[in-house]
């Protein structure tokens, strides 16, 4: 009878039967030499709470319906993402966003419907204040016609 490895190499059965007779306090040795603590606490110099600095990071979504008559010969996903792109940097701009380079847009095609979504992930300008769940067309649109009759 042969026994299982898993994929450091050890017996899944005596491994098993280790991890389940562990208390807190005790340690596990793995063959590379390597000791871990079961329920040990960590103790820091600083805290582990995120402060909340730094800028927002959201993803935004743009819509679009297929062409019917290049519907059979639909160019590929990074032939649709860049023929927009342009547009969708200019409407990211207007709300105060940039595009996060690092992270690639996602286009997903759905030919059922006839649409097709680009989703941009985005953070916000330098000296922008952007807060997604305070954005109110009819609030900002009062603030303005105010701004205008002054």
């Amino acid at each position: 009878m042969s026994n299982k490895l898993n994929k450091s190499g050890m017996d899944a059965k005596k491994f098993k039967k280790e991890v389940e007779e562990l208390k807190p306090g005790d340690g596990v040795t793995f063959d590379d030499g390597t000791k871990y603590e079961y329920g040990a606490d960590l103790n820091t110099e600083t805290p582990l709470i995120d402060p909340g600095e730094g800028g927002s990071n959201v993803i935004r979504q743009f819509m679009f319906k297929m062409n019917p008559e290049t519907r059979r010969n639909f160019p590929d996903r990074q032939a649709l993402f860049n023929a927009h792109a342009k547009q969708i940097t200019t409407i990211l701009w207007g709300d105060g966003l940039r595009p996060l380079e690092e992270f690639s847009p996602r286009v997903i095609i759905d030919m059922k419907r006839g649409i097709y979504k680009i989703f941009v992930p985005c953070k916000s300008a330098k000296g922008v204040i952007f807060s997604e769940k305070d954005r109110n067309p009819e609030l900002l649109h009062k603030q303005l016609s105010k701004k205008v009759s002054r």
